[in-house]
């Protein structure tokens, strides 16, 4: 919460560049103006292309432009918020082009546009450089270039409008881009408790969370669901998940030892965390984790409360029972779940949790309230939750020449 004194000091008009259209009905407009207004910040906003958004920025003219992404160059002049979303880029190459050399392919960017500054840091002197997507998207209607790099639902969405089949069109995962806010070092100074607040209220303004396509979906899972399942059926998994199950804990407890946890944590102390960690179940997950060359980022054992029951690496919270990838994946009945992508401020990296419920087989037929009504089928035990990095996920999947790995 900002303090009042704070909410006065904010009351002068923060002059913010977009290159987005204000007409344009688009998510990061409706979070900024959330934001601001949760932090109690007026603010104007001035339309201007991505180049004299830069530029205005350094000259000390504005206090920030949207949307941004991290550029060293800009690094002595401001600092990029947490990010307000994600674009997930892809190359996409016409049919003329997919068996030619990536050196001899005929590249168009939009002038000054994010994809610009990272064509000229991998090296690529693009063909053509137009002002628009749209006029992109037509250059590569007519065949004057053959590869594009851009975010996939802007390439989904522009296609149609300019006539462009791209039935025959290749797509290659390149990465995830974050979003967000580029402020001044000059503000920022001036209001060293903005940043925090602005930050902190992204996620309460979020309207839409970043998903996995079902492309995306199915490419993760051909590559990690027969190793996690033949692990979820490991008998020291389900043995841990019964006893667990079998000393079941009030909401009360739950919550207190939630909170000790993350207070240990914040104090550094070797606790309830640390003690888990080191469990010989816990340190088989570390092992079987490695196999994966950094895909999986973590692994979690929980039980029919959400409360972890083996961990390979240290969680956040204790309890994992109020979050979706827990309740969704318990809730739906299948054989597994993927929740939304999130970005790790503090490792760059992008993860996404998928859940494998457990069953025993051996004494699901004597869960009580199943032999009842036959129908109904027995609920899980509990929770296999591997926490996997999207980016070298799709990337590998993107390098792969195995029809099972990106099928």
């Amino acid at each position: 919460m900002l303090t009042s004194a704070l909410l006065i000091a904010l009351s002068s008009p923060m002059q913010l560049g977009t290159n987005i259209p204000q007409v344009q009905n688009n998510s990061a407009h409706h979070q900024i103006r959330c934001i601001m207004q949760n932090v109690g910040q007026p603010y104007d906003v001035l339309e201007m292309p991505w180049l004299r958004a830069r530029q205005e920025l350094r000259l000390r003219r504005i206090d920030g432009y949207y949307t941004a992404i991290l550029l060293s160059e800009m690094a002595p002049f401001g600092q990029l918020s947490a990010p307000l979303y994600l674009e997930n880029w892809y190359w996409f190459v016409a049919p003329s082009a997919q068996s030619l050399p990536k050196e001899l392919r005929q590249y168009g960017v939009v002038r000054g546009s994010h994809q610009a500054k990272w064509f000229e840091s991998l090296g690529i002197t693009p063909t053509v450089e137009v002002n628009t997507i749209e006029e992109l998207l037509l250059v590569l209607k007519r065949k004057r270039i053959d590869t594009v790099l851009m975010d996939l639902e802007t390439f989904v969405e522009t296609a149609p409008r300019v006539g462009l089949d791209t039935e025959h069109f290749s797509s290659d995962f390149f990465r995830y881009v974050p979003l967000g806010v580029y402020f001044s070092s000059r503000y920022l100074h001036e209001k060293p408790d903005f940043l925090a607040a602005f930050n902190h209220n992204i996620p309460l303004c979020t309207q839409t969370p970043f998903t996995l396509s079902e492309r995306e979906k199915v490419q993760i899972k051909n590559q990690l669901f027969m190793a996690a399942t033949h692990l979820s059926q490991d008998p020291r998994i389900i043995t841990a998940v019964h006893e667990a199950n079998h000393q079941p804990t009030s909401q009360e407890q739950i919550a207190l030892l939630d909170k000790q946890w993350a207070h240990e944590l914040t104090l550094n102390i070797s606790g309830l965390a640390v003690s888990l960690q080191q469990s010989a179940l816990s340190r088989y997950l570390h092992t079987w984790q490695q196999q994966f060359s950094g895909q999986v980022a973590e692994v979690m054992l929980v039980d029919q409360q959400g409360r972890n029951v083996a961990i390979s690496e240290i969680t956040s919270d204790y309890w994992q029972g109020d979050e979706a990838k827990f309740q969704q994946a318990m809730q739906e009945a299948q054989p597994y779940y993927f929740d939304t992508v999130s970005f790790d401020a503090s490792t760059q990296r992008f993860l996404v949790h998928l859940s494998i419920p457990l069953y025993d087989k051996k004494t699901d037929d004597n869960t009580p309230g199943t032999n009842e009504n036959p129908l109904v089928p027995a609920p899980p035990i509990g929770m296999l939750m591997l926490g996997i990095d999207v980016e070298l996920s799709l990337q590998k999947c993107a390098q792969s020449l195995s029809a099972l790995d990106c099928s």
